[in-house]
């Protein structure tokens, strides 16, 4: 088995997974929103740690800037 047939079954293998677990899930746009939304609700907990962080920073005196 060559370089070239293992190449060949890698991309047989990615267009199968595409065909059979991409193409069913794209019917409608449900999944896109939820990881839109999920994208969002991460992003405002990540900004809302990182203020309280920014506030104990702060607040200690004895940290190496």
């Amino acid at each position: 088995m060559g370089s070239a047939d293992f190449f060949y079954w890698l991309g047989d293998a990615f267009y199968w997974l595409f065909e059979n677990t991409l193409e069913p899930i794209s019917d409608g746009d449900w999944i896109w929103r939820l990881v839109l939304w999920g994208g969002f609700v991460g992003f405002g907990y990540w900004m809302y740690r990182q203020h309280k962080y920014n506030q104990q920073a702060a607040a200690d005196p004895n940290q190496i800037k």
